[in-house]
């Protein structure tokens, strides 16, 4: 599953831009007065946790909800997301050893927040944005589990993640269709997502914390 959905996505980076320049009319025009839109938004994010010990974006979670536009200047737009967005970590380590032969040890990390992006939005063309924003995410589950040769963690009392995370986000889109966008973005926390004390020691986070970090990639549909 995880695999298809990376698929459809590399492909959509592709095949938009091309299919794009083939459109005649743009959603975001000069001489449109209309001021507010609003819409639906479905894609996948591509997650990691800086300070877990593992590297790669390879958690995939759910990215989807609602989204409000208002235009407030001719090049300017402010956008109001609610959304469901699945972030984590997933992380594989292999080690060798002369007396034990190969271990591997697996992480798993699923965090499911609702979320608040809020961003301003530059309306390079009749297609394309470019903008800068905030978000606030609220936990509603979370899900830690590490499996090792030696031992079995899951949820380990003492080791809560933060209800609250606040991000600085990054992104744009691109018109492919009647209403239709390509969203890119990146996002990252601007604190970390549990106390420090609240790290496992297995982590070796060190003294920074542990951020979460992803890109997302997702359609839009905006209703003319």
């Amino acid at each position: 599953m995880r695999k298809a959905i990376r698929f459809w996505m590399i492909a959509l980076v592709f095949w938009v831009p091309l299919h794009s320049c083939a459109q005649s009319t743009g959603f975001f025009t000069a001489d449109e007065e209309r001021t507010f839109y609003g819409g639906a938004v479905l894609g996948a994010n591509f997650s990691t946790v800086q300070g877990d010990g593992y590297g790669g974006y390879h958690k995939v979670g759910l990215n989807a909800g609602g989204i409000v536009c208002a235009r407030i200047l001719p090049k300017i737009l402010a956008s109001v997301e609610l959304l469901y967005t699945q972030k984590g970590s997933r992380g594989v380590n292999q080690t060798e050893s002369t007396y034990t032969g190969t271990t591997i040890d697996k992480y798993f990390l699923d965090l499911n927040y609702v979320e608040v992006p809020v961003m301003l939005q530059y309306v390079v063309n009749d297609r394309w944005r470019i903008g800068l924003g905030g978000a606030y995410a609220q936990l509603i589950k979370s899900n830690e589990e590490i499996i090792t040769a030696q031992y079995y963690y899951k949820n380990v009392p003492g080791t809560d993640f933060r209800k609250r995370d606040y991000n600085l986000l990054l992104g744009g889109g691109v018109q492919f269709g009647s209403g239709i966008f390509l969203e890119g973005r990146y996002q990252f926390s601007l604190g970390s997502i549990r106390d420090v004390n609240n790290i496992p020691p297995y982590m070796f986070a060190g003294g920074a914390g542990q951020f979460n970090n992803f890109f997302t990639l997702k359609l839009m549909y905006l209703i003319k």
